[in-house]
């Protein structure tokens, strides 16, 4: 009968050594997430203690910025 190693090497002793950057790519991920996420509730807060009038100039600034994007790329795709 197999041994768990014979099967599927990775189980192996000298093989878990690859498993490192494995690691290190998802801590990375996490680290990447983690950091996303605070700097959105950072956004949020800031926005949300914006008057009125500043939030719509944002709204109007960003749906400008946003609608130029897209015609960029419908442009560059010739939609």
């Amino acid at each position: 009968m197999d041994s768990i190693t014979d099967i599927n090497p990775s189980y192996a002793d000298e093989a878990g050594h690859g498993q490192g950057r494995g690691d290190r790519e998802l801590r990375k991920t996490l680290l990447a997430g983690l950091i996303g996420a605070v700097v959105a509730a950072g956004a949020y807060f800031v926005y949300s203690r914006l008057e009125d009038e500043q939030k719509e100039a944002l709204r109007q600034t960003v749906g400008k910025f946003v609608e130029e994007k897209i015609a960029d790329v419908r442009s560059q795709l010739k939609f």
